[in-house]
């Protein structure tokens, strides 16, 4: 996930291996989580016996939206994610693994709302319900939500959930979403193999991103 700052910097945005949930728990220590390689330059981040390479530069807050698990409450949160600093001048910005890019919902919300959508059925206004953390919507959000509708236009031009195959260009919006969500299931860790596919996406959301 790269970016160019209004200043020229190189901008570049690192998932953990942490979920928001730990996140929340404790911020990571500076160097817990401190890039071992720039993605721009390939500097080591800490080589031994000499000094950093990449350097922490203070925290910022990043909002995050949707449930914090599978089948929980929608909720609205907000961490404090690292920032670090290269010395060839990129600035990195170490986040929650389910982070994406210029998106407030969690990689694990979208896949979950796509596996209710795609999979389960289930209509938008139920997703929409299950998925989103504002309970007072507008008019046309009683029967559909455009959020969704935005998710798999973003999937089907393969901009949202990367791993997910290109599909057929007559695929409808359902067949989009459920493809998203097997192949988002299909990256959850074998031990959930018995969980519903909604709860596998879920997991398996940050793996597909």
């Amino acid at each position: 996930m790269k970016g160019v700052q209004a200043d020229g910097a190189r901008r570049k945005i690192i998932a953990s291996g942490l979920d928001v949930k730990a996140w929340l728990t404790a911020v990571p220590a500076v160097d817990s989580v401190r890039p071992g390689t720039c993605p721009c330059c390939g500097r080591a981040g800490s080589p031994p016996g000499k000094q950093l390479g990449i350097i922490g530069h203070g925290l910022r807050e990043r909002q995050q939206r949707g449930p914090l698990e599978a089948g929980g409450a929608p909720e609205v949160v907000t961490v404090q994610v690292r920032r670090y600093a290269c010395r060839c001048g990129a600035i990195l910005m170490v986040v929650p693994r389910e982070t994406l890019r210029g998106r407030l919902y969690t990689a694990s919300a979208v896949a979950w709302a796509l596996a209710l959508f795609g999979v389960e059925h289930a209509p938008p206004a139920d997703v929409r319900r299950r998925t989103s953390p504002w309970s007072v919507v507008g008019a046309t959000a009683v029967s559909g939500w455009a959020t969704l509708r935005r998710w798999v236009r973003a999937v089907r031009a393969s901009r949202l959930l990367s791993k997910v195959r290109p599909a057929p260009p007559d695929f409808t919006d359902r067949q989009i979403a459920e493809r998203a969500a097997m192949t988002a299931a299909a990256l959850a860790p074998p031990s959930l193999a018995t969980l519903a596919i909604s709860s596998r996406a879920f997991a398996g959301g940050a793996r597909s991103a």
